[in-house]
């Protein structure tokens, strides 16, 4: 495996979508792609300026009288969600996911599979199942058209390393 060394360049970070879209995945472990049941693709949203993945955890205020008004947390769920923005090209390959196609899946609500990674042999990825919850293009005057759209994780996230035996990030370079 040969894993990027060095600092990374966000650049080569982004948000991949599986073409996986059963309701049901394979339950993987601590590498993503070393065996047969893992047999997936990834594709990069396409055209994007920026990304981001966010995870939360819920916080329960047990503060009592008893600690004197000192503030005592319990903690409830995890929460995560990944976003990203661009521009809207109508002419990408199908190595990446569009702006046509995040509508088209936004539209059936589909649960999707993703990945936030570099998609390099021996990096680390965090993935899960999400539904994308917001979809926005804007088209402001004398500006490149651009689109946003948010996935809310559906279920745990999880860091895996990258097997590239039997999974495939396709982006722009592939």
């Amino acid at each position: 495996m040969a894993q990027s060394t060095g600092k990374i360049r966000s650049n080569a970070i982004g948000v991949y979508v599986s073409n996986t879209t059963a309701t049901d995945f394979p339950t993987i472990g601590n590498t993503y792609g070393d065996v047969a049941e893992e047999n997936d693709s990834f594709e990069l949203v396409a055209c994007a300026t920026s990304g981001t993945f966010t995870g939360s955890m819920e916080v329960l205020d047990a503060t009592t009288k008893d600690n004197d008004g000192q503030r005592e947390i319990l903690t409830g769920g995890l929460t995560w969600s990944m976003s990203a923005e661009g521009l809207i090209q109508f002419d990408v390959t199908t190595d990446v996911k569009g702006a046509i196609d995040l509508f088209d899946l936004w539209t059936a609500k589909t649960r999707l599979r993703l990945s936030w990674t570099t998609g390099n042999d021996g990096d680390y990825m965090y993935y899960g199942n999400a539904y994308i919850t917001s979809y926005e293009e804007t088209a402001g005057l004398n500006e490149i058209a651009s689109f946003s759209v948010t996935f809310e994780g559906d279920g745990s996230i999880t860091k895996a390393i990258i097997d590239e035996t039997n999974v495939n990030f396709l982006n722009n370079n592939n």
